[in-house]
């Protein structure tokens, strides 16, 4: 089944790296009219991939909650409307416990929380029968070492997403995609062992491809989940099936 986006506008939210570019290429193919906001990446070269598409960055720092109205203004005059909110940017530094300073902790929170209130806030403001997604992460739920504040942060957007929900009803959707561990090149140089780990212990015996995580955006986005709100979809290979004990049967 072909999803089509066409004459409809997608903001998505640090696309200019990472899975936000894969994000953002996935409505490209469904030829969405793509805003897309950056803080350190080239837009150039996400714009040059697709000379036929009505797309166009903005410099944008998340934790300049102040900002929000003006950028959402500027993104208004030049599409007109917002179909659809994708809030993929956030930050990920990996810190143990005594290591976790105020300062890093205020980041952590303004960045991958306040932040995404805002917008949410704002851009609901001018949509109509449109469908915000948010960004959360399986560590909301499942703790993992040196990310606790991370873990924190991704969670209150999880209760983020299931308030809005509500309060946003019925004209727009709130929901909420939380991912594994995604593929990224070069990432057992980043972090030693935690691929292998994953691969072995999720059901599909892989990592999660960025474009997945596309993939289930398209989803919330489109008609084919016009009755869901308020949810919170897995997406992480099935590595949070795995049992917490391996119990060996007796011949």
């Amino acid at each position: 089944m072909e999803i089509e986006f066409r004459n409809k506008t997608v903001l998505i939210t640090g696309a200019a790296s990472g899975a936000g570019s894969k994000i953002l290429d996935v409505f490209a193919q469904a030829h969405a009219d793509i805003a897309f906001t950056y803080l350190h990446s080239d837009p150039k070269q996400i714009i040059d991939r697709y000379p036929d598409l009505k797309i166009k960055g903005y410099r944008f720092d998340q934790k300049d909650v102040s900002s929000i109205p003006d950028l959402i203004k500027e993104i208004m005059n030049d599409f007109s409307r917002i179909d659809v909110l994708i809030n993929n940017a956030g930050i990920y530094p990996a810190s143990s416990l005594e290591n976790i300073s105020e300062e890093s902790f205020d980041e952590m929170m303004d960045i991958n929380n306040k932040g995404v209130f805002f917008l949410n806030r704002e851009v609901s403001k001018y949509m109509k029968n449109g469908s915000i997604i948010n960004i959360s992460s399986i560590n909301a739920t499942n703790p993992a070492s040196k990310l606790i504040h991370y873990g924190i942060s991704k969670a209150a957007v999880e209760m983020q997403t299931k308030c809005l929900a509500y309060e946003l009803g019925p004209d727009i959707r709130v929901n909420c995609i939380a991912p594994g561990l995604i593929y990224k090149e070069g990432q057992e140089k980043f972090i030693p062992g935690w691929r292998e780990s994953y691969n072995e212990r999720s059901a599909l015996k892989r990592t999660v491809l960025p474009e997945e995580i596309g993939k289930a955006c398209l989803f919330f986005a489109s008609d084919l989940s016009s009755a869901v709100t308020g949810q919170i979809l897995t997406v992480d290979c099935g590595v949070s099936l795995a049992p917490y004990y391996f119990n060996e049967l007796e011949d």
